[in-house]
């Protein structure tokens, strides 16, 4: 474990809250989200593994990084780990683009510790020439064609040439990435080292709250899934054990079935003959988030994401920001928007609290 020196431990809190005031209570972040104190922080490495370059040098790949601040005033039991989303990094959680507090900060100031993650090739987590060919980088135009303009909530409107989202593009990694069954491991070993954790996924991170189930099914206490990328009984199931168990090379069979209501698409689940289910997800408490306006992958088919996880024996529900909480306009990156505050307040924090 890394740690910072007294000395350094006020300018390296500044600089990672972001805008954040030193007082003779602790740090306080820019304002929204309260007074932020710690006992603790510094970052590791996961997934740490020595390649020879040759006969006289040593490389490193599928490494993970590892950032944690742990609170002054811990009020709740396990740690929460946050998995960022596709071409993103640790900083999406930590402020927004136009400088209010980040997500990072509400889970702070309500007394969660906090584990924070740069997936392989992503952020402080090199890439590697030895994980693919390197893809053509994000523009400004595919972020806000994609994202940020259907928002009705996102800083700046959204535009392409808007200060807020050439900020949003400028910390966006290309890719490629690491594997999943690396990516498991990291994981794996990240669980063991700090034991039992939560699990707090966005977008494409969630792929590594269901590896991360799979792997250790008793250290993942709960999951809270924000917008999350499936594949558990796709492209994922390679890596999950079944029961039935899935031969190798096989596929979960799944039938189509009709759409619950307009604008919703039909959910493909399994059939009630031959049902599999994954025992690492018994009973698992897990919280679906989707937002009114986000992309065709989740507004339309995140009814079907509980529904899939609780075939294989889950304790999934799904969290609509719209319908069940009356919190308008939000898109993909609900992280960024403006009431992502609010978002913290009423839906992730009462969740994540009740997990004991």
């Amino acid at each position: 474990m890394i740690k910072t020196g007294n000395a350094l431990r006020s300018t390296f809190l500044a600089g990672l809250l972001g805008c954040a005031v030193l007082t003779t209570g602790g740090a306080r972040a820019g304002g929204e989200a309260g007074p932020i104190s710690l006992r603790d922080q510094g970052f590791f490495w996961v997934g740490t593994r020595t390649k020879a370059v040759d006969t006289k040098s040593t490389g490193i790949q599928g490494q993970m990084y590892v950032g944690f601040q742990l609170v002054a005033n811990k009020r709740h039991p396990y740690p929460l780990v946050l998995v960022h989303g596709g071409g993103g990094q640790a900083t999406d959680w930590m402020g927004t683009p136009d400088g209010r507090d980040g997500w990072l900060d509400y889970f702070l100031a309500a007394g969660f510790d906090v584990y924070f993650v740069d997936r392989p090739a992503h952020g402080r987590s090199p890439n590697n020439r030895a994980y693919g060919e390197s893809r053509p980088a994000p523009t400004t135009e595919v972020i806000a064609d994609n994202f940020t303009l259907q928002s009705k909530q996102y800083p700046g409107g959204g535009a392409a040439n808007s200060r807020e989202v050439i900020q949003h593009t400028a910390s966006s990694e290309p890719g490629p990435t690491v594997s999943n069954a690396v990516l498991q491991q990291d994981l794996a070993e990240l669980l063991d080292r700090i034991g039992p954790a939560i699990l707090v996924t966005h977008s494409a991170g969630g792929a590594s709250g269901w590896l991360a189930v799979a792997a250790r099914p008793k250290l993942v206490k709960a999951v809270l899934a924000i917008e999350p990328v499936m594949g558990v009984t796709d492209t994922l199931a390679p890596l999950i054990a079944f029961k039935p168990a899935l031969a190798a090379g096989a596929t979960i069979k799944t039938v189509q079935l009709p759409s619950e209501g307009p604008g919703l698409e039909p959910c493909s689940l399994q059939p009630k003959e031959g049902l599999r289910t994954a025992p690492a997800f018994a009973g698992k408490k897990i919280l679906v988030v989707v937002s009114p306006q986000s992309t065709p992958q989740f507004t339309p088919r995140a009814h079907c994401f509980p529904q899939i996880l609780n075939q294989l024996g889950a304790d999934a529900k799904l969290a609509r920001l719209l319908q069940d909480y009356d919190i308008k306009g939000n898109g993909h990156f609900m992280n960024e928007e403006l009431n992502n505050g609010e978002i913290a307040r009423r839906v992730f924090i009462p969740f994540l609290s009740s997990i004991k």
